[in-house]
This record gives structure tokens, C-alpha cells and sequence, in this order.
């Protein structure tokens, strides 16, 4: 979050790999008048301004602001693995915790909803002076040995956050979540935008890349092989319900959170 903070500030968020995109079509809301650029097209052209000025003026526009993210953290046993020096579940927390101060930043408004163990609430909250209510309510979540009730907690969501907002789960997903996932989905969908991050585990992406040299290893590649044909699957099935899904490992799920979130904003999906 500091390193953002910082980079932002510069004006430079490519430098840690989030790239602002604009599309045509997006949401868009207007931001100021300024001086003909090259390139500006014809369309964006104030000729009232222009007029009064005597010099060509342009419209700027920004993306739509007081838009909803609220974070779904899966407090369950699927992060309580380790991934590196610490669980998946706080690598999943980081990418909470940008994605929030970066909706904040953008003027959207971020709340948290636990599930599998750990059953709270924060309401959405807005204003980049609201992230340490953020950091109060999540400084104490554990993941948990009960499992995550996927079909639970979207039902929780739909009688809690009444305004339509983009609802992102973050979990580590198995084969057998799917008709979980998809039936949470489908009652979501009614009002929400759906997102599911989940994490890849970083020993297997490596136990993968290990040169084959015995029987026993060729056996457990052949069973890697098989765990991420099933996981890719059930990506794909997500996909085509209209879930949006990130897959991604550990030290690039933050980033890769953070460009998706910004893509749906500048196609003005949310």
C-alpha cells in the first residue's frame, strides 16, 4: 500500500504493474475543460468553450466514482496452507488491502463481509481517509478449520449490501466448489457484479516447472497435471456463468487483482 502511495503520488502505478486503460464506451464522468490536445477527438470538443476562448477547448472526462467494492475474504481451512513464510490467507489479505485503498483513492466506496469461521460485517466506507477503519476491521481475521459456505455468505451479502456492487470473493478454488461457487454466483448476479481472486499455490506452480527424473516424480506431475487441468476447468465454467475470475499466484495476485478491478471500471461494467 505505501509503495502505491508513493508511486501514485509520482503518478507512476505502471512501475508495479497497474495499467490504467481506457475503453470506449466506459462510464465516464466529467472532469474539466482544457486545451486542445493532438489526438482529442471531435466529439470531446467543447465549441461553446470554444467559442468564448477563441482557441480549441476539450472536455476530460474520468471514470464513474461512488461505486461499491465490498471484499469477501474466505476465513475458512482452504488458506490456512502456507505459502512462502506465510499463509495464503494473508497473501490474499495484502491483495484485500490494495484493492481497497485503491478503490478509496478512485472516490468508490470499499467494505469487507467474512465467511468459513470468521462472520462479520464492515458497511462500505469512502474517502482515502477510511482505510484505517479498514485495517481496524480486519487486523484480527484468522483463517479457520471450518469450511466456507459459498451459498451462505452470498446470501448474507444480498441482505446486507442492498446497492449494487462489485462483490469479490478471495479463496484458493477446488473442483469440488464449483456448484458452490455457481449457485452463490447466480443468486449474486440479481444485483452484483461477481469477481472470484484466487490463489494459486507457489510450491506446486514449482514442483511443476521440476525436471522429471524418476517414476515416482513422473507420478506426481501426472497428478499436478490433472489438479490444474480441474482448476482451469472450473475457471471456465465461472467465466461463462459471467463470473469474472483471477487466478494468480501469491506475488502476483495484488497486481493482477488491482488491473481487473480497474478494467471493469473503465468499461463501465460496475
Amino acid at each position: 500500500m505505501v509503495r502505491f502511495a508513493l508511486l501514485a503520488t509520482a503518478h507512476r502505478e505502471e512501475q508495479m504493474g497497474i495499467v490504467r486503460r481506457r475503453r470506449t464506451g466506459a462510464a465516464l464522468d466529467f472532469h474539466q475543460l482544457r486545451e486542445y490536445q493532438d489526438g482529442d477527438v471531435l466529439s470531446r470538443v467543447d465549441w461553446k468553450a470554444t467559442a468564448r476562448r477563441n482557441q480549441l477547448i476539450s472536455r476530460d472526462y474520468e471514470e464513474a466514482r461512488n461505486q461499491t467494492v465490498l471484499l469477501v475474504p474466505d476465513c475458512g481451512h482452504r488458506l490456512r496452507t502456507m505459502d512462502g513464510e506465510v499463509t495464503q490467507f494473508d497473501h490474499c489479505l495484502n491483495a484485500m488491502l490494495l484493492l481497497a485503498y485503491m478503490a478509496l483513492r478512485q472516490g468508490d466506496e470499499a467494505g469487507v463481509l467474512g465467511f468459513g469461521g470468521v462472520e462479520r460485517w464492515l458497511k462500505p466506507v469512502k474517502g482515502a481517509h477510511s482505510m484505517p477503519r479498514i485495517l481496524n476491521h480486519l487486523y484480527d481475521y484468522q483463517p479457520s478449520e471450518e469450511p466456507g459456505d459459498f451459498t451462505e455468505a452470498a446470501q448474507r451479502i444480498m441482505l446486507q449490501q442492498r446497492r449494487r456492487a462489485l462483490v469479490v470473493f478471495l479463496t484458493n478454488l477446488r473442483s469440488e466448489d464449483a456448484s458452490h461457487v455457481i449457485k452463490a454466483a447466480r443468486l449474486l448476479k440479481r444485483r452484483h457484479l461477481v469477481m472470484v481472486a484466487s490463489l494459486k499455490e507457489m510450491d506446486l506452480e514449482e514442483a511443476a516447472a521440476t525436471p522429471v527424473a524418476t517414476q515416482s516424480q513422473a507420478l506426481a506431475y501426472g497428478a499436478l497435471c490433472a489438479y490444474f487441468q480441474e482448476r482451469q476447468s472450473l475457471v471456465q465454467i465461472l467465466r461463462k456463468q459471467g463470473v469474472h475470475v483471477v487466478d494468480d499466484t501469491a506475488k502476483n495476485l495484488p497486481i493482477a487483482l488491482a488491473n481487473a478491478y480497474l478494467d471493469l471500471k473503465a468499461s463501465g461494467a460496475l
